[in-house]
């Protein structure tokens, strides 16, 4: 499969970005392939008012439609590059039996974020969210792994928030620490992720997903006056 192959197939199946990383050093908890293809699709810039708030259902319903598009547009491209003789694995957006996991800080869950950097595609920011140039952090992600060989794009690997930090401010849980992202960084330097975990229990109505970070970002913001 060419470039042009996969973009018209993800495009025909709502993903709005993708890009192409080495698998070099592996990712956690990924597959022995060596192409993570990483797949961004946005949110609807109107379920986002509201959300610097406090988390919403409307917030929590484009969540999960994202999700299942994303998961069925992984898919349909594996099936693709099974049928043109590659090797193909896909990682779903999110871990969805929600009951099998106690400690969200320690599951295990494999780093989307971190392929979409080497991807080039977003850096992470002060809250540990991801942060695309072209829709900021209104976004969700899912990840194909292949043997495909196609050429990676060039990695983000330092943050570009500079001195903003007004997700660091608005996170009621306290939970973003001011601090730059760079690849290869601890998690635990950046973020406290067992203070998010905490505020989340308080929302197990909404799938325990806030949003507030997201919603506030200047270059989620931005997109969608621009993209309006």
């Amino acid at each position: 499969m060419t470039r042009d192959e996969i973009d018209a197939l993800l495009r025909t199946n709502g993903i709005d970005l993708w890009g192409v990383g080495a698998n070099d050093p592996r990712l956690p908890l990924s597959p022995d392939l060596p192409r993570a293809i990483s797949l961004v699709a946005r949110h609807q810039p109107e379920v986002m008012k509201g959300v610097e708030e406090a988390p919403t259902p409307g917030y929590y319903e484009d969540y999960r439609r994202l999700n299942a598009e994303l998961d069925s547009a992984a898919a349909a491209l594996a099936d693709a590059l099974r049928s043109a003789g590659h090797r193909a694995k896909t990682v779903d957006a999110t871990i969805y039996d929600y009951d099998t996991v106690e400690d969200w800080a320690d599951a295990g869950v494999f780093p989307h974020k971190t392929a979409a950097t080497r991807a080039g595609l977003g850096w992470i920011g002060k809250t540990a969210i991801l942060v695309t140039g072209l829709y900021g952090p209104w976004v969700r992600l899912a990840t194909v792994f292949s043997d495909i060989d196609l050429v990676p794009d060039t990695p983000i690997d330092d943050g570009r928030c500079a001195g903003c930090r007004l997700c660091v401010d608005a996170c009621p849980a306290g939970a973003g620490r001011d601090v730059a992202w760079h690849a290869g960084m601890p998690r635990e330097e950046l973020y406290d992720v067992r203070a998010c975990e905490a505020y989340l229990d308080n929302f197990e109505d909404l799938g325990s997903v806030c949003g507030i970070c997201l919603a506030v970002c200047p270059f989620g913001r931005r997109s969608a006056r621009s993209l309006a």
